[in-house]
């Protein structure tokens, strides 16, 4: 089995290898292990389970349990806000940490515990300061409110040497224009899931949007 520094380790492999993360986030615990389990099937290598699912962390435990070995794809929590829900996450399994903010426990939590850890930024000084703390990955969020590709282009400049992912809602054809602005990996939820249980379509967008976080789309595209 492997240690957690080696879990976290293939967490950052698995990201540089397939940039998306697939967040379920959804009232019905139901619903979220179907998409848990769609967006694992269709090759999306890390998962994220948000605090907004009801019973969340022992949805985690379950996706876990079932999984036939170690992973990809592996299974994370996010909306992780606070330190008690950084221990919960942990004490699940979690596999990775994800947040919409900056909070130097919850990064003191993940550090311990040597978890690959996404930390929620929006502007400059949250950026850096997230950066600061440890985040391996700056999630920039919520981008489309606040200019979308623009505004990440344009913290891009002063900040190149930051690692971010994009966030906050966008569609998948959307994917290569942040690329452009800068992020280096993408968390996209419902975009990637057909509508109700046409498994062959969710199929279609998670192999599209995988195709074009890792620029092969627009390379067969450019032919």
């Amino acid at each position: 089995m492997a240690t957690t520094v080696q879990i976290r380790d293939h967490v950052a492999l698995s990201l540089r290898r397939s940039p998306i993360i697939g967040v379920v986030r959804t009232a019905s615990r139901e619903a979220a292990a179907a998409q848990a389990r769609t967006l694992a099937a269709g090759g999306v290598e890390l998962v994220e389970i948000t605090f907004s699912v009801p019973g969340a962390s022992g949805l985690l435990r379950e996706l876990l349990a079932a999984r036939s070995s170690e992973g990809p794809p592996w299974f994370g929590m996010g909306t992780a806000t606070t330190p008690a829900r950084a221990r919960e996450a942990i004490a699940a399994g979690a596999e990775f940490l994800v947040t919409p903010n900056v909070d130097a426990a919850v990064a003191r939590e993940a550090r311990q515990a040597d978890l690959f850890l996404v930390m929620g930024a929006l502007t400059p000084s949250e950026i850096v300061a997230a950066s600061e703390l440890g985040a391996d990955l700056v999630k920039v969020y919520p981008l489309p409110p606040v200019g979308g590709t623009a505004y990440l282009a344009t913290i891009r400049g002063p900040l190149s040497d930051i690692r971010m992912l994009a966030a906050g809602g966008f569609g998948v054809d959307e994917i290569p224009a942040y690329a452009r602005a800068g992020a280096v990996a993408f968390g996209i939820a419902a975009p990637l899931l057909g509508v109700g249980p046409d498994e062959a379509e969710s199929r279609r967008r998670i192999g599209r949007a995988l195709a074009l976080a890792r620029g092969e789309a627009a390379l067969e595209e450019g032919r």
